[in-house]
This record gives C-alpha cells, structure tokens and sequence, in this order.
C-alpha cells in the first residue's frame, strides 16, 4: 500500500477502512497495511477503501469455487460508471492497494489581478457607462450646428 502518494501505511487515519458493496461488508486497515473482510458471499463485489484524506481505486472482485472447492479470486481495477470488464488485467493477489492522489480540500486564494478585474462583466458596465459619459458630450461638441439644433428640437 505504501507508495509515492502515502509512504507510511500507519499515517491513515483509524477511521479509513475497506468498504465491499457500498458497506455490505467492511474491514479495517491494520498498520502494517493488510486487511481482512469476512463472509464474503460468492459472485461479483466492489471493494472500496474509504478514507478521508486519500483517494484509492476501486477494484472490481469476483469470487468463486474451483473443481476442488476452493475459492478463487480474480481482482480488476474498474472505473466508475462504466461496465465491468474481463479484459481488464487481473491484479496479483493478495490485493496491493496503492492511494492515487491526497485530497485537496483547500485552494490556496488566487493573487491581485487586474485583468481579472478588468474581465469581469459588471466591470466592462461600468468602463461602457464612463465612455458614455465623458465621451459623447466631446462628440456633441463636435456636431454640426444644425444638425445639433435639430436634436435639439426634436420631442
């Protein structure tokens, strides 16, 4: 379980575990990174971890009897929403889960921009409303004189 991502199995916190069906079935994560679920039942599972500060994925697990009446287990990773393929990789067994990512719930706050600032729509409202008012008196001043008186008289 150790990898780039948590090298020290032990810094889970106690309440990260495994979770099987969406908590049909669970089993807690022991320091040295081994975990055990019991009763199982035959057929297709998926098992989780559930922790609060890591992202693990999640494994697609298919467990059945052989001729002699042993159990077998194959183990896919699998994504999601889609379906459950057989032609994904079997994973070696016993099951080596390794976190992908650490959770970041905190974005650090974005800097000063002012272009940004500038970007924004109420922004540009106000950059339009100044145009209009020290500009188009200039452009009136501008005018023709009889074009302006007609403007003028206009109702």
């Amino acid at each position: 379980m150790a990898n780039a991502v948590l090298s020290d199995v032990s810094a889970l916190a106690a309440s990260a575990r495994i979770v099987v069906n969406g908590g049909e079935h669970t089993g807690f994560i022991k320091n040295d990174g081994t975990f055990t679920v019991e009763n199982v039942q035959l057929g297709d599972s998926l098992l989780e971890v559930s922790s609060a500060d890591y992202v693990f994925p999640k494994i697609h697990v298919r467990i059945s009897t052989k001729e002699d009446g042993k159990a077998s287990i194959a183990a896919r990773y699998v994504q999601i929403g889609t379906e459950w393929s057989e032609s994904a990789p079997i994973l070696a067994y016993p099951l080596q889960l390794s976190a992908a990512q650490k959770y970041e719930f905190f974005t650090p706050r974005q800097g000063f921009n002012i272009v940004a600032m500038f970007s924004n729509p109420y922004m540009m409202m106000v950059g339009a409303s100044l145009l209009a008012i020290f500009i188009l008196p200039k452009l009136q001043a501008n005018m023709d004189p009889e074009a302006l008186k007609e403007l003028q008289n206009k109702p």
